[in-house]
């Protein structure tokens, strides 16, 4: 059985879908919440730990490049305001972002 999600959808009291277009279309990540604390698992939404530096860098197989930053630019938005943690693609363990003299950073947990 299939059930096709539009939006943010809530599966447990635990695991949220949220939308992440622009690499892939449908493209989707969750967001899990345990014991207070939360991590985004992203997939495709960054290619590695430089794009939180460099939102603005595109990879080559985003289908839609524009869209691709503006999704990566919202979750970095939400994380740092959220303090979550971020799981991403093609790259080991979770990190989360960090601001130094006004700019974003990967940091490894």
């Amino acid at each position: 059985m299939v059930h096709l999600l539009d939006g943010e959808r809530a599966l447990t009291t635990e695991v949220t879908v949220i939308p992440t277009p622009g690499h892939m279309p449908g493209s989707m990540s969750l967001v899990v919440v345990s014991q207070g604390q939360r991590a985004f698992i992203l997939g495709d939404v960054f290619h590695g730990p430089a794009q939180v530096t460099e939102p603005d860098w595109v990879f080559s197989f985003d289908m839609d490049a524009a869209l691709a930053v503006r999704t990566r630019i919202d979750m970095l938005d939400r994380a740092e305001s959220e303090g979550a943690a971020m799981a991403i693609c093609h790259h080991s363990g979770f990190g989360k972002v960090v601001r130094t003299g006004g700019r974003r950073y990967w940091q490894g947990l």
